[in-house]
């Protein structure tokens, strides 16, 4: 048996909070050069199901406008959030959507304690997606 593996992306590149777009262009190519459909800027609108025998409905696919993609598995790739919690219990400052809040210096509210990477918001950023609102889709169907 064969799998069919592609990918749903909202974005025109994956890792897009992580890459610039030509390192993303590159990590594009190489997961194609895999034999990996990977379908960018794509946003399905709805699902497919079937009734099977016991007339409970089967997730079988997503469809957006007339294209419908087949699948018999889905794997969501939803993101990180970041991981503050010891900064919070320790009266370090943090960022409305997580992250320790730090300067350009990555100096934190706290004297000496400096945060950098998926842990840090930045002038309100964050490395990893803290806001969990961009889903990747990996899916799978037997060929």
């Amino acid at each position: 048996m064969s799998m069919k593996v592609s990918i749903l992306i909202r974005q025109s590149y994956p890792l897009n909070r992580q890459l610039d777009a030509s390192a993303g262009e590159l990590v594009l190519k190489k997961i194609e050069g895999m034999g990996v459909e990977v379908k960018t800027r794509y946003s399905p609108d709805g699902i497919i199901t079937e009734e099977d025998q016991d007339g409970i409905d089967t997730f079988k696919g997503f469809k957006k406008g007339d294209e419908v993609v087949d699948s018999d598995m889905v794997v969501f790739a939803i993101g990180i959030k970041p991981r503050d919690d010891l900064a919070v219990s320790s009266g370090i400052k943090t960022a409305e959507g997580g992250g320790i809040e730090v300067g350009d210096d990555l100096q934190s509210s706290a004297d000496g304690v400096f945060a950098i990477g998926e842990c840090a918001s930045w002038r309100g950023n964050v490395s990893a997606s803290s806001s969990m609102s961009e889903p990747l889709l990996i899916f799978s169907s037997t060929a």
